[in-house]
């Protein structure tokens, strides 16, 4: 079986959606890691995982939108 027609055999949707509950799981854990150990963190790390976050948040809207248009 090819590389393509494995990949054929997994539903996109289901896979997305994996991805999505991953991407929650990271934001939630550095936001609660950052809450925890703000006072420990400099203002440049503070910041990066601000902008991790950021970016985790609109790769999930990303990723919904991409559900919602293959539906």
């Amino acid at each position: 079986m090819t590389k393509s027609n494995r990949r054929s055999n997994f539903n996109n949707k289901e896979v997305v959606e994996e991805i999505i509950d991953d991407t929650k799981e990271n934001l939630n854990a550095t936001t609660e890691f950052a809450n925890e150990h703000g006072e420990a963190l400099n203002e440049k790390e503070k910041q990066q995982i601000e902008e991790k976050n950021r970016h985790r948040n609109q790769s999930i809207e990303e990723m919904r939108q991409s559900i919602t248009k293959d539906s």
